[in-house]
């Protein structure tokens, strides 16, 4: 198996593998390395159906049904469409426009996503690229200061249904209401299968840390989001049609750039259920 890095922080290429192909187990396991080693994998020019996409999933773990019914549950609980196609006057998928702040899938949960992976369908001209980052290195390259504050502190994530950009900063400040998900989990955490320690909180869903006075809380959570946004740990893919790309939620953020409402963007989801975190 080739692989060719994306960039120098995270993410590596995988080539000459087509996943629509059955898989021995010793080519899963090298993919499977990889991942732990770049914690974000592109596979380009892939031609995968719905139960291959799932399929291929299942092998990283239990798959993680969606929290709401999606049209893409009619084929398997866990499938969902991240686009802006409408049926009848209504969305069909999940995410359908606009940026996103940089986050961490359903960090609000006891046991959030382990891994999670998208195919893309139908694109936009331009806009709707993915930005990656990885919290191993933004952890590494913490302030000795600020990585003391952090250690051994539990943040919660919130989620607010119907959340967006244009009221993120007014949730963060607000207490999460009676219909939100939220958890708390370590600030730091050490990732399961590779021992290593991530940074594990985001600027659209951790709203405070724990047992912490909130102004004190909020000048320590803005100082780590500008820490852990910086370019350097970053790589932004730009989406071509037959890309699938998947990531370790454990140790990695993502956020999407704008694009233009009137063209169609289509990805398909599958996510994998993963542990507590520690």
């Amino acid at each position: 198996m080739k692989l060719r890095k994306l960039a120098p922080a995270i993410g590596a290429q995988v080539l000459d593998v087509d996943l629509s192909q059955p898989m021995d187990d010793a080519l899963f396991r090298d993919i499977e390395r990889a991942w732990h080693e770049h914690c974000v994998l592109l596979f380009r020019s892939q031609t995968l159906d719905d139960l291959q996409q799932v399929a291929f999933a299942a092998r990283f773990g239990e798959l993680a049904h969606t929290l709401k019914d999606y049209e893409g549950g009619r084929i398997h609980p866990a499938l969902m469409y991240v686009t802006n196609e409408k049926k009848d006057g209504k969305y069909v998928g999940a995410l359908p426009d606009g940026e996103m702040f940089f986050h961490s899938d359903m960090c609000y949960l006891e046991r959030p996503l382990s891994a999670a992976m998208l195919f893309a369908i139908a694109l936009p001209p331009e806009g709707g690229n993915t930005i990656f980052a990885s919290m191993y290195a933004a952890c590494d390259a913490l302030p000795a200061d600020l990585r003391e504050k952090l250690e051994g502190r539990l943040a919660m994530n919130s989620y607010e249904p119907g959340y967006g950009t244009s009221n993120v900063q007014m949730r963060i400040k607000a207490p999460a209401s009676p219909a939100a998900h939220g958890f708390a989990h370590p600030v730091i955490r050490t990732h399961a299968a590779t021992g290593r320690k991530a940074l594990y909180v985001n600027r659209l869903m951790t709203g405070y840390v724990a047992g912490m006075p909130r102004e004190e809380s909020d000048a320590l959570l803005e100082r780590v989001f500008d820490h852990q946004e910086q370019p350097q740990f970053q790589y932004e893919h730009r989406w071509e049609v037959g890309d699938l790309v998947i990531w370790d939620n454990r140790c990695t953020l993502h956020a999407r750039r704008d694009f233009p409402a009137t063209h169609l963007r289509e990805l398909r989801r599958v996510a994998v259920k993963g542990e507590r975190p520690v």
